[in-house]
């Protein structure tokens, strides 16, 4: 039977040497335009033996080059996540005499604000700007000796949440008339990112695209009351799976692009499959649900794809990790990591649909309460992808979560891209 889910990862030669380093912890946050289109990621990273601070390994330059190369190779993977990374970099690196040998269009260098910003800086700044690199200015923090920054600038970042609204409003007064995009970081909520929206902001940073705007005693949409009337079906405990293919077989649409995923160059078939009842015997019954769980959750038009994937990669890294600690119900780690953000895609409370769905108890739990072995390791997982390191409990191996965290990137890369429009 095919296995999609175990086909080879791209460039993994590349993440095999980088995720051998036991010192780098890496993870990621996107960052949005005004139209919650992916624009960019924040490369979060710590050495493993570092005690809080998550800068720039310590100014190594043989090991930041390493984390930088990584990236490189991990972001070409497919087209959509050709995006820069934005990176801090410290003060001693980028007054370097050596420039990084990384592609300009790649990364954005962000500058932090414990800088000396003198002379010297602005020199390296230019020889950069030179270059093609752009420069973003970290938690810019609105004093006279940074000015002189601003004319170089092509990012800058505001802390939203060390301001009152009030008092970000009159700062950002102060940058109307330099030519650099204004970059809202630390929005934690739907609400403030409308507010950041109505304040002038151009790039939103922040956890606020994985928490949904409830409207109480609202009832579902009815795109969404067909999701999760699909999801009920194909999780049912008691579903056969000639069961399902019948239910599938009756929505026209969910067949059209399942049939279109099986018979895509990703499974190499040798004749076409004609019908769901002959893609559940190609799949199989695990594998009919996370496609169909998939096609169902890009069928919402009104969340960000970068939802979407974060919450397969939340999966699979779970999945992962299962299967690493000799688990025998992987599956349902990536089924609690999928749907542990379910009411960020559906706009509904969490324990609501959750007990909608007739999901298995364990996963229940795990999902409302990170309840048992399923929720430690969904837990752990959200923590990496926060970079809250310093979080993970003591037997939740780092490393071991890093390199699932890496594969589970590129997974998602191959499964999304083998969605059909």
């Amino acid at each position: 039977m095919l296995q999609f889910n175990e086909k080879p990862n791209h460039g993994s030669n590349e993440l095999t040497e980088a995720n051998e380093s036991p010192d780098i912890l890496l993870a990621r946050q996107p960052i949005f335009d005004r139209n919650l289109k992916l624009y960019g990621y924040e490369l979060l990273y710590r050495q493993n033996n570092s005690a809080n601070q998550a800068d720039f390994l310590c100014g190594d330059k043989a090991t930041s080059l390493l984390l930088l190369n990584n990236y490189a190779s991990l972001s070409q993977t497919t087209e959509h996540h050709r995006v820069p990374a934005f990176i801090n970099t410290t003060e001693n690196l980028i007054k370097s005499d050596e420039l990084l040998p990384l592609q300009p269009e790649k990364v954005v260098l962000e500058i932090l604000e414990n800088v000396t910003p003198d002379k010297a800086l602005i020199e390296s700044i230019c020889r950069y700007k030179e270059k093609g690199f752009k420069i973003a200015l970290d938690d810019y923090p609105f004093t006279p000796e940074f000015e002189p920054l601003l004319k170089h600038a092509d990012f800058i970042k505001v802390d939203v949440l060390s301001f009152p609204l009030e008092t970000i409003e009159t700062k950002l007064d102060q940058l109307k008339n330099f030519d650099a995009q204004l970059l809202a970081e630390k929005v934690e909520d739907h609400d403030g990112y409308i507010q950041c929206l109505k304040l002038g902001f151009h790039l939103f940073q922040g956890y606020f695209f994985q928490k949904p705007q409830i409207v109480r005693g609202k009832k579902l949409e009815s795109n969404k009351q067909v999701i999760m009337s699909i999801l009920s079906h194909v999780y049912d405990t008691e579903a056969q799976p000639e069961i399902i293919a019948e239910k599938v077989s009756h929505d026209a649409q969910l067949s059209y692009r399942l049939l279109r995923i099986i018979n895509s160059a990703a499974y190499g078939l040798n004749r076409k499959v004609q019908s769901v009842k002959e893609a559940v015997v190609f799949l199989g019954l695990n594998q009919l649900k996370r496609w169909i769980a998939l096609i169902a959750f890009s069928a919402s038009d009104d969340t960000p794809p970068e939802l979407l994937r974060t919450l397969l990669i939340r999966g699979r890294c779970c999945e992962l990790m299962a299967k690493d600690s000799k688990a025998f119900t992987a599956e349902m780690y990536f089924t609690a990591g999928l749907f542990s953000g379910i009411d960020s895609l559906l706009g509904a409370d969490l324990n609501y649909l959750i007990q909608e769905l007739p999901l298995d108890t364990e996963i229940q739990q795990a999902i409302l309460q990170y309840k048992g072995d399923i929720g430690e390791t969904l837990r752990a997982v959200i923590q990496f992808e926060h970079a809250q390191w310093d979080q993970l409990p003591p037997n939740i191996d780092p490393q071991q979560l890093n390199r699932c965290y890496f594969s589970a990137i590129q997974w998602c890369d191959e499964m999304t891209a083998s969605l059909p429009p």
